[in-house]
């Protein structure tokens, strides 16, 4: 069979991808970043959420007992 069809297969070990590790840190610095503004979206979004819920459905219908 002809090399280009086996793809990464017929690669040797010496032709493995060699990692910069100047460029993973760079990525690895905003990567952190863009987990806790998605975290904290959701959680902001609960918080509000269970406000609303809470003006909308418990304080209108008053105290029970």
């Amino acid at each position: 069979m002809p090399a280009d069809i086996l793809g990464p297969i017929s690669q040797s070990p010496e032709d493995e991808d060699t990692i910069d590790e100047d460029a993973l840190a760079e990525i690895m610095k905003t990567v952190p970043l863009g987990a806790g503004v998605l975290a904290g979206g959701a959680v902001a979004l609960l918080v509000l959420g269970y406000i609303m819920i809470y003006v909308l459905v418990f304080l209108p219908r008053g105290v029970v007992g």
